[in-house]
C-alpha cells in the first residue's frame, strides 16, 4: 500500500489499518518461526524459554529471570513452563538454601530438541543477516523504536 493512499484515509481507516497490519505482521512472524520448530506442540515463546535455559548452561536460571529476558510477566512464562514440564523438556529444582527459589534445567530430551532446532534457527537467522542486511535490520529496529516512543507519549496523558 502506498503512503499517499494511507494519507487519504479517514482517522478510523488509519487506525484499522495500523491494527490490521500489526496483527498480520505478528501472526506471519510467529507462524513462520513456529513452523521451523520440530515439535508442533512448542510455540516460539516456549522455544525461547528453552533457549534461555540452554544458554544458562550449568548455571541456574529462574522463571523470573526468563520473564525479564523476554519482557513478559512471570505468569505468562509460568503457563509455558508448566507445559514444558508436562512435555518433559525441562525440570524444576528447588534451591537448597532458599527453598522459595526454583531453577529451571533442560532434560536430556530438552537438550536434544534444542540442539536440533538451534541449527535450524542459526541457519535462518544467518540468511536474514546476509540477505536482509544489517542496515535494513537497524532501520527496522529504528522504526519499531519510533513507534514505541509515540506510544509512550500518547500514554503520558492517560
Amino acid at each position: 500500500m502506498e503512503a499517499n493512499h494511507i494519507e487519504k484515509m479517514s482517522e478510523q481507516e488509519r487506525i484499522d489499518f495500523v491494527v490490521s497490519t500489526y496483527n498480520k505482521s505478528l501472526k506471519i512472524l510467529s507462524s513462520t518461526l513456529e513452523s521451523k520448530i520440530t515439535d508442533d506442540q512448542i510455540s516460539f515463546d516456549m522455544f525461547m524459554i528453552i533457549h534461555f535455559i540452554a544458554k544458562a548452561g550449568d548455571g541456574n536460571i529462574t522463571l523470573s529471570e526468563i520473564a525479564e529476558k523476554q519482557y513478559v510477566t512471570k505468569s505468562a512464562v509460568s503457563r509455558k513452563v508448566g507445559i514444558l514440564l508436562d512435555l518433559g523438556y525441562i525440570d524444576q529444582v528447588t534451591d537448597r538454601v532458599d527453598r522459595r527459589k526454583k531453577y529451571l534445567l533442560l532434560t536430556q530430551m530438552g537438550r536434544s530438541m534444542y540442539k536440533q532446532n538451534e541449527a535450524r534457527f542459526d541457519k535462518m537467522l544467518s540468511a536474514i543477516s546476509s540477505d536482509y542486511g544489517g542496515n535494513n535490520f537497524m532501520l527496522t529496529l529504528q522504526h519499531i523504536n519510533q513507534i514505541l516512543e509515540i506510544i509512550k507519549k500518547s500514554n503520558r496523558g492517560l
